[in-house]
């Protein structure tokens, strides 16, 4: 799923995916498309893993991480996200309930 973001004159920009991946690591999170996590996996899954792992985040931001500064890669779709907002919801609404 992608959206397609406008300018001020409406003018099509390039299209933002909604579905990306996050790279976490001691400095900072990047969020990168499906097609460059699966190369960080790769770089991390391998049986010799490199000492730095290169990759462009979605910004087009040039980064150069070591393998063991990575600390995760979490998939996040639309459909993980709008679940994890219900789930906040309900856990609110539980909580109010217990106060009341």
């Amino acid at each position: 799923m992608s959206i397609e973001p406008r300018d001020q004159a409406g003018t099509p920009q390039q299209a933002i995916s909604t579905d990306y991946f996050a790279v976490g690591g001691e400095r900072g999170v990047w969020y990168v498309s499906t097609e460059m996590a699966r190369f960080i996996e790769s770089c991390l899954d391998a049986r010799k893993p490199r000492a730095w792992v290169k990759f462009v985040d979605l910004s087009g931001a040039r980064v150069r991480l070591r393998s063991g500064q990575i600390q995760y890669l979490a998939q996040c779709t639309a459909e993980q996200r709008a679940f994890k907002r219900r789930m906040y919801k309900a856990m609110e609404e539980e909580e109010e309930k217990e106060w009341d």
